[in-house]
């Protein structure tokens, strides 16, 4: 359940602010149910499915579920759920509220994390713990951030970094654009492009590989360590939603 709960997060880690222009409030990508495989080591270990749905005229919803599957679920039961609603507002994504639910059956963890943008600050909860944190145009939560990934590669204005609330603090990670490759896809071969996050003097490192042709969907994400991949999400199918 552990590796499932890292493959959930990194997923959240790339997915600033920058408005796109000449475009009305709305989603900047058609909503989508997208379905993925999940590795560690080589092996698959479960599945991940994530959605994007509209909210009105100007509001966004996006879900996301993993569980284990096949063999893994033997050793591992229990789901991780991440959910985030919010709005654009003259092109700028703002979060409402986000919340992540890790259940096994044994124990049960969840963070939350509610926007007040008016205040200008927000409420951040994880298990026990509770801060009220400042709130600034660019903040957004894990789920939130594949939306604003998405857009700014669509409009060609990817920044150098991202700033997100991760627990209860605010983090900051470095991006770097790594160019485009083609990419073997159960839905054939995909020109994609790469980038890298990580944290300057870390070993760790993220890469995810994001398609142009399907609306700046993320077809892959891998977490390495020292030069050694440890998890992998792939792209199995998505269907785009009316």
């Amino acid at each position: 359940m552990k590796s499932l709960f890292s493959i959930c997060a990194i997923a959240g880690l790339f997915m600033m602010f920058t408005p796109w222009a000449n475009a009305a409030d709305g989603l900047p990508v058609p909503p989508y149910q997208a379905r993925y495989e999940v590795y560690a080591s080589g092996f698959s270990i479960g599945e991940a499915v994530v959605t994007l749905a509209a909210a009105g005229s100007d509001g966004y919803q996006m879900r996301s579920d993993v569980q284990p599957n096949g063999l893994a679920a033997l050793f591992a039961s229990g789901r991780i759920q991440e959910q985030a609603s919010g709005h654009i507002r003259n092109g700028v994504i703002q979060p409402d509220q986000y919340q992540r639910r890790l259940d096994t059956g044994r124990k049960y963890k969840q963070m939350q994390a509610d926007f007040d943008w008016p205040a200008g600050q927000m409420m951040a909860r994880n298990d026990g713990e509770a801060a009220t944190l400042p709130l600034s145009l660019g903040i957004v939560d894990p789920l939130s951030l594949q939306l604003l990934v998405m857009s700014d590669l669509k409009r060609g204005q990817l920044p150098k970094q991202y700033r997100l609330v991760e627990k209860i603090a605010i983090k900051t990670y470095q991006i770097r654009n790594q160019g485009e490759e083609i990419l073997e896809t159960p839905l054939g071969p995909l020109r994609a492009v790469r980038i890298n996050q990580y944290t300057p003097g870390k070993t760790r490192m993220t890469t995810l590989w994001i398609a142009p042709e399907l609306h700046y969907l993320v077809v892959r994400i891998a977490q390495e360590k020292s030069g050694k991949e440890e998890l992998r999400m792939e792209l199995r199918s998505v269907e785009r939603q009316r």
